[in-house]
């Protein structure tokens, strides 16, 4: 189910409003029309003396929480501008993507209040859900498991019973009753990639993207990991990032002996796999840099942290092929697009899940991702956001002096510069 779940929701992106609409409306007439039956299952589990205290203190709040998402929705998935007077004027912004599958295991105290509230904010975010219910309330779950295959596909919401549920790979799991100062939990990352598109100036990009993958030796949290090019171009794109590679300055940073033997296994594993090493030489010395072609997804440096100056390459046909790549793994921290495309780039950005993404050469940085944590927003907001990827969208710099003052500002990944003029 959980897979099953997970396929749904990427075919789904991007999730519109009125999809969201849809569902808290449909939460909302689940527990309207079976209020009754729902206020007899909470007596029974013992969490409400009678009826009147159960509809008081569970289903009306409950819809209260549910209309309030269904009032507010819309108008909190507005993308919001970025702070800072540079990333305004390049056109920054901030946008909330869902996060995908959630999983909830429910408290016993509150039951169904608790299931509204963050069904509220799952649905809002544009989520599904499996819910698993605490087995102090075996009337409740019994009667929403009957009930909710009448108002929601499964692939949107199911119900589950089965042990293990814990040990699932949600992409966000509830296993305990949230605290109110709780801050929203972080989903899972995976790898980041940078995608160049069949429109992209190889040339001058490829500076770039070296610089970005050398900054503070290969170690900077938002480094690119490996690299997806067109499969008819992938040998041209090697070639200049060599030569970019090659013409880069010196390194400030260096490898302990520790770390080099772990690059070194990490090369020697991806020649033994079929992968072609390719090593620039710095002309003005610093650490080499290793590009690998043909990488594939059993080599370690597929699999585990790279932390070091090597790119790996993979293929793609087609650019749904290259989003692909990246859903089969954790949704990255940072995208990097390179392309002129406007039509890709939207596809791009619809269809992927990130921290941040970088477009054509911009420097992301995930310090600057969230918003205001002083902002004045209400508590619907606050779930909505809690169940949201907040994804930084950076543009190119408009004028060379502005991405001079965002790297003296220490924007992203340092003070890396293309290293090909």
């Amino acid at each position: 189910m959980l897979e099953a779940q997970r396929a749904a929701f990427y075919a789904g992106l991007p999730v519109s409003p009125a999809s969201r609409r849809d569902r808290l409306q449909r939460a909302m007439q689940m527990i309207g029309q079976n209020a009754e039956a729902l206020c007899r299952a909470l007596v029974a589990d013992g969490t409400a003396p009678d009826a009147e205290s159960a509809r008081a203190a569970e289903v009306e709040p409950a819809l209260a929480a549910l209309r309030a998402a269904l009032d507010g929705v819309e108008r909190w998935m507005q993308p919001e501008k970025a702070r800072g007077l540079l990333a305004r004027l390049r056109g920054d912004h901030v946008e909330y993507q869902p996060i995908g599958v959630i999983g909830v295991a429910l408290p016993a105290s509150l039951p169904l209040f608790r299931i509204a509230g963050l069904l509220a904010g799952i649905f809002a975010a544009g989520n599904r859900v499996m819910l698993q219910f605490d087995a102090a309330s075996p009337r409740l779950a019994e009667l929403v498991g009957e009930l909710a295959p009448h108002f929601f596909d499964p692939l949107e919401l199911a119900v589950v019973t089965d042990g293990g549920f814990a040990e699932l790979a949600f992409d966000l799991l509830l296993t305990h009753e949230p605290q109110e100062d709780h801050a929203a939990m972080a989903a899972r990352s995976g790898k980041s990639p940078v995608i160049v598109g069949r429109s992209a100036d190889f040339a001058k990009i490829a500076g770039t993207i070296v610089a970005h993958k050398r900054a503070n030796g290969g170690r900077a949290p938002l480094a690119p990991d490996f690299l997806l090019a067109p499969d008819d171009q992938e040998e041209a794109i090697a070639d200049w990032l060599w030569r970019a590679a090659a013409r880069a300055g010196g390194d400030r940073a260096l490898l302990s002996g520790t770390e080099q033997r772990r690059l070194t296994r990490l090369l020697d594993d991806a020649r033994a796999r079929g992968g072609e090493v390719r090593t620039a030489e710095p002309r003005r010395g610093g650490m080499p840099f290793h590009i690998v072609r043909h990488a594939s997804d059993d080599m370690l440096l597929m699999q585990e942290d790279i932390r070091g100056p090597i790119l790996p390459i993979r293929n793609y046909a087609r650019i749904e092929d290259a989003i692909a790549a990246i859903r089969r793994r954790p949704p990255p921290l940072s995208i990097y697009y390179f392309g002129r495309d406007a039509a890709e780039r939207r596809h791009v950005l619809e269809q992927s899940l990130s921290s941040a993404i970088a477009i054509d050469g911009a420097v992301p940085s995930l310090a600057k991702a969230g918003l205001d944590a002083g902002r004045d927003i209400g508590r619907g907001e606050a779930d909505f956001r809690r169940f949201s990827r907040i994804r930084r969208v950076c543009r190119p710099r408009l004028f060379g002096f502005l991405g001079r003052a965002g790297r003296r500002a220490g924007d992203g990944v340092g003070e890396a510069a293309p290293a090909l003029r």
